[in-house]
């Protein structure tokens, strides 16, 4: 994909990575390959801020990483070790980043973002979240990359009367699940996930970098958070995978 980028610019892409990233992406690379072999316990801290020169707040991130997307597990007192993965399932209930989902079949994610702010709400959405047609909601827009190859493309849009302000957060290196539940205090779950095959039209098959007509796996559903028997709507959502690229594991 990068064949034809000139080396400046390459060294400028390099460059903007987080040093986290690096590091997490390092460690994930010798757990891969079997250098840190299942089981095996990973350095201290203090011996990965000498080994990569850089602060221990900066391990500490890159180690989070790791332990949430399953490669390492902790044991109080004795330290971190490798962990014994399998490709992590998208539960039926359950919310599951995009990144995640794509770390987990041993792949690097990244992600662009095409769009990102406040926009008129769809009429269809309006409905699904019992509001006004033409009321403002965040639509967030995104491909996500797996080793730098378009996997899934992405189209949100978020309920602002349950949760004001998340249109002006950039979400450049954050991930959306991780904000709502530590800005918003919100775990939302699925309510009304629908599979389908569709053929890539003009505008989806450039996005993936794929034929028109290409088929691909699109998944709708309407993300909610639940107060007793009260279900609030707060996402609805449509995602396009090339499923000859990236594994889908609905869990039923």
């Amino acid at each position: 994909m990068f064949d034809n980028y000139p080396n400046e610019i390459l060294s400028m892409l390099v460059n903007s990575v987080p040093k986290y990233v690096k590091v997490e992406n390092d460690l994930m690379n010798r757990i891969k390959s079997g250098e840190l072999v299942i089981g095996a316990k990973v350095p201290t801290e203090m011996e990965l801020c000498e080994a990569y020169s850089c602060s221990r707040q900066t391990i500490r991130k890159a180690l989070d990483d790791l332990y949430r997307d399953g490669y390492i597990y902790r044991v109080q007192g004795l330290g971190t070790f490798v962990k014994d993965r399998q490709p992590q399932k998208q539960d039926f209930h359950d919310i599951v980043s995009c990144s995640s989902l794509i770390k987990s079949q041993n792949k690097l994610p990244s992600k662009k973002i095409l769009f990102s702010g406040a926009d008129d709400c769809p009429d269809n959405v309006a409905k699904k979240f019992n509001i006004e047609n033409g009321s403002r909601v965040f639509k967030y827009v995104r491909i996500y990359y797996a080793d730098g190859i378009p996997v899934i493309y992405c189209c949100s849009y978020f309920n602002l009367i349950e949760v004001p302000g998340l249109e002006a957060i950039d979400f450049s290196n954050r991930s959306i699940v991780e904000v709502l539940k530590s800005q918003y205090g919100i775990e939302m779950r699925c309510t009304e996930r629908e599979l389908k095959a569709v053929a890539a039209d003009n505008k989806m098959a450039e996005y993936l970098d794929v034929p028109e007509n290409f088929p691909l796996l699109r998944v709708s559903d309407l993300k909610a958070v639940f107060k007793g028997s009260e279900k609030i709507p707060i996402e609805y959502y449509i995602f396009d995978y090339a499923t000859d690229r990236i594994k889908y594991f609905p869990d039923l």
